[in-house]
This record gives structure tokens, C-alpha cells and sequence, in this order.
């Protein structure tokens, strides 16, 4: 992945979070099996699950993603249960899913806006603008403040002195005695960064914000969460505010809204997981449809070639799953990646059409009896056409275009780059590899990387250079399709 950062910077900021943060992976296949499994799985409030098992029942969260559509999906502060909430990184890797669960419970950090307290926010400038009297003298004025509001509002406020130390300003809410009970033992000296790690971290934007010193203007944290002596969370924020060359930085109790914010946003979450199952439930329906249409096209697909060599029979199976594999690669949504591996296979349906004499002639045709094959493209187009159905309609697609040439030198219709089917191209490459490499009545076999040499003359004249660049990177699945779809299936 290319990134502005060194890979060295990346390791680091890889290992600093690893070391600072519980975690664990797991490696699951396409099928929801455990293949390996490390790190703190105990700690972090999951089963303790085995390998070979299959953990989907009980992992929701990979129930709900697998297979990704992407090379990565991330789903953050996932609630395991009522203690631990995790960010989980799913990374696709061929057929495995590799799940890195990271723990955020003590340092989760939200920063929506639905979550800001603007409100209070506004009502504390404007009783700070009641007393911007009592704030003139730097050397006294933080004693002299007293807003009652603060206890209504559970905030404590605090003043920067110039060694860099807080004071704390009075009144503040009884709640704060026990969140807090450090700042009523020295007012004085009050050093919040360090009894949260968080405000450390903020207070480096803080400070910029306060050598700035420009009148009036603030920043907040977003809330981040606590955990008191007694077990009790408790969500917390902080805002720093420049006022009238005083440095103050404000600590605020979340209130309900917060509560209720996060309960939304872990509904939406599991909303966004329920979805991902039902519509993984659908197209499992789907796939039994798929399957029903894939053999009633392939049956009809033997009947056509019937009376053509038995190697086209393993020819038309292994040209869909070309074509299938090609489409994956390139991004195609499930139900079309499912439509051009049941089309494909019907690319040369017109050859029904051609008379046996030219079709199952040995050796080279003459001028006229090519002529007559070249409309095997043109037969198949219309035995497809004047369909509803999608994978009709790309089926013929595939079948009247299929030899066309990128260059537009190619029949029937002389078609040029992308004015040709995105389907049809890429059956044209598969097409074309498949019979190199196999055996005809009119030709031997050669090998796969004789095939690719003489196919390569082609990009950019015969094949769309793009989806032949595709195809060179994908030789060794291709390769293993090849292998495994010997037999004919007519």
C-alpha cells in the first residue's frame, strides 16, 4: 500500500500500537473456519475458540462480512460485551480473511459532532462574557471567578499558570470529587495530564491553540471514557478556550445524550452487520437459481456442440471459470461475476448453424468456408436476442462480439476498443488461450507460456491491453483452472 510515511515509520507506529494495546488475529476461510489464531483472545472477552472449528455462530462480526468485497473492511468500537470494545481490521488474502481485533476500551475516542456539547459551550461564553471583568489581571483574576454553572453542567475549570501547571477554579460539581480528587488536595498545583493519558495527548493541541492567542477561540477533544476507583465508567471531554490571554481548559461529564449517542451508533453497527447476513442470505437463494440456470445453459451449450469435438465439452466449462476468475479480479459485483460464468460458455452457440463439412474440417479453411464460419457470431447473437433477462442479454453479447479485435479489425462488425463489450473482450482472451493450448481436429496443443508469447503480440491490436495485462498477472490460477476442467462435461 503506498503511503506518505517510510515502511520503517510504519513498523514503528505498528509496533507502538501492538505493545501499547491488548490484541489478537484470526485466520478464517471463506467457509467461517479457523485456520490459526494468537494474541490476548481471553483478554479481550471472546470465546476461546479452537482451529478447524467454524466460529461464525458465535462471531457475528465475521457472520456478517464474509467474504469482504474489498481487500479490507474496518469496523470500529465493536462492543464484544459489556467491558471490552475492540476496532476490528478484516484483510482479504486470496481464500483467507485475516481478523486483527485491537483493544480500544480504556482510550475510545469519538469524535461526531452530534456529540459535542455546542450548547453548553455557548452558554459558558456567555457568562463568561458576565465576568470578563474579574478576568483582566492574570496575577489574581482566576480566584475571583465564580460561575455556579459549572456544577449544573458537570464541569470543572482549570487555569494554566505559567509553569504549566492548572489551578483550579471554584465552584466545581460534586461529581468531579470523585473523578478527580487529586485537584482538591493542592489547588494550586493541579496536573490533569496526569491523571488522564488523554489529556496529556491533548494538550499538545491545546498548547498550540494558546500560543496562538487569539481571543475567544477553542477546541474540544471529543469524549473519551474513564473508569472510576469503584468499576463505574464515565465518559469525559475537554475543551481548551483562549480568553482574553487567559489559558483555561475545561473538563465535562457526558450526560445521557451520550449514552444515547453511542447505544445509536452500535445500532447502526449491528443494523450494518444484519444486513450483511440477509443479503448473504439472499444470494445463497441466488446461487441455487444461478446453479439451475448454469446447467440448463450448459445442457443447451452440449446439444449446440454436439457435433463438434469432445474437447469442446471441458472447453466451454473452463472458458466460464476464466472469465469468472477475470471478473472477480476486476471488482464485478456477485451476480454479475455469477452471469459471465454461466454466458461465456455460450459463446459459440451459432455454430450450430455452420455445416459439419466446415466445422469439423481438418486443417486450414479456404477463403469461402471462413466466410461462412465467421457467421457463427452473427447466429448466436440472434438465437440470444430479444431477452429481459441480464444473462441472456451478455450472453449475446459475448456471442456476436466475442472475435472482435481492439483495433477493429476484427468481425462482424468491426468494432473498435470499447465500443465492444467489456464480457465479450474478455471472453476473447480466454477463448483464444483456451484453444492454443488444447488440442483440435485442425491443430495440436502447445504449452501455456508458448500460448502467452504468441498472444502477447496481440495487446493493444487483438486483446484490450488492460484486461490482457489482467490475465498475464492471474497465469497461475489460470493455470490451476486448467489443470482441474480436463473432462468434457457433454
Amino acid at each position: 500500500m503506498k503511503t506518505q510515511y517510510p515502511d520503517n515509520v510504519i513498523n514503528k507506529i505498528l509496533q507502538i500500537t501492538l505493545e501499547t494495546h491488548t490484541f489478537a488475529y484470526l485466520a478464517i476461510d471463506r467457509d467461517g473456519v479457523l485456520l490459526n489464531r494468537s494474541g490476548n483472545i481471553i483478554d479481550l472477552g471472546l470465546p476461546d475458540w479452537k482451529t478447524a472449528e467454524n466460529i461464525l455462530n458465535e462471531a457475528l462480526f465475521l457472520s456478517g462480512m464474509l467474504p469482504l468485497d474489498s481487500g479490507y473492511e474496518f469496523i470500529p468500537s465493536w462492543h464484544v460485551n459489556d467491558n471490552k470494545v475492540v476496532d476490528i481490521h478484516l484483510f482479504q488474502d486470496n481464500d483467507t480473511t485475516w481478523a486483527v481485533l485491537v483493544d480500544k476500551t480504556e482510550d475510545l475516542e469519538w469524535q461526531s459532532q452530534a456529540r459535542q456539547k455546542a450548547n453548553e459551550l455557548r452558554l459558558l461564553q456567555h457568562e463568561m462574557e458576565q465576568h470578563k471583568q474579574s478576568l483582566q489581571t492574570p496575577k489574581d483574576s482566576s480566584s475571583k471567578l465564580h460561575c455556579s454553572f459549572f456544577e449544573a453542567l458537570d464541569m470543572m475549570a482549570l487555569h494554566q499558570n505559567k509553569d504549566g501547571s492548572f489551578e483550579l477554579l471554584h465552584p466545581v460539581s460534586d461529581n468531579f470529587q470523585q473523578i478527580f480528587p487529586e485537584a482538591f488536595a493542592n489547588q494550586k498545583k493541579v496536573y490533569p495530564q496526569d491523571k488522564f493519558l488523554f489529556i496529556e495527548n491533548f494538550l499538545i493541541d491545546a498548547q498550540q491553540l494558546w500560543d496562538l492567542a487569539i481571543n475567544h477561540q477553542r477546541i474540544t477533544s471529543g469524549p473519551w471514557i474513564e473508569t472510576l476507583a469503584h468499576g463505574d465508567n464515565v465518559a469525559l471531554e475537554a475543551i481548551a478556550i483562549n480568553w482574553d490571554k487567559h489559558k483555561l481548559l475545561f473538563l465535562a461529564i457526558q450526560d445521557a445524550s451520550y449514552q444515547q449517542n453511542h447505544d445509536f451508533l452500535q445500532r447502526g453497527r449491528d443494523e450494518v452487520l444484519l444486513n450483511n447476513i440477509l443479503e448473504k442470505e439472499v444470494h445463497k437463494r441466488t446461487e441455487l437459481i444461478r446453479a439451475r440456470e448454469e446447467e440448463i445453459a450448459l445442457r443447451l451449450v452440449c446439444a449446440a456442440d454436439s457435433k463438434d469435438s469432445g474437447e469442446t465439452g471441458a472447453h466451454i466449462r473452463r472458458l466460464g471459470l476464466y472469465c469468472e476468475l477475470m471478473a472477480t479480479h476486476l471488482g464485478w459485483k456477485q451476480d454479475k461475476i455469477d452471469e459471465i460464468r454461466i454466458a461465456a460458455p455460450m459463446h459459440d452457440i451459432g455454430k450450430i448453424g455452420i455445416p459439419d463439412a466446415i466445422l469439423k474440417k481438418p486443417g486450414k479453411l479456404t477463403d469461402d468456408e471462413f466466410t461462412i464460419m465467421k457467421t457463427h457470431t452473427e447466429i448466436g447473437g440472434k438465437i440470444l436476442s430479444n431477452s429481459k433477462s441480464s444473462l441472456v442479454q451478455m450472453a449475446r453479447e459475448i456471442a456476436l462480439n466475442h472475435h472482435e479485435k481492439w483495433d477493429g479489425s476484427g468481425y462482424p462488425q468491426g468494432l473498435v476498443g470499447e465500443q465492444i463489450a467489456i464480457g465479450a473482450r474478455i471472453a476473447a482472451i480466454m477463448d483464444v488461450f483456451d484453444a492454443l493450448i488444447h488440442k483440435r481436429a485442425y491443430k495440436s496443443e502447445m504449452s501455456i507460456d508458448e500460448a502467452i508469447q504468441i498472444m502477447t503480440k496481440g495487446r493493444g491490436t487483438h486483446f484490450d491491453p488492460d484486461l490482457f495485462d489482467l490475465f498475464i498477472n492471474l497465469k497461475k490460477e489460470v493455470t490451476e483452472i486448467t489443470r482441474l476442467n480436463n473432462d468434457s462435461i457433454c
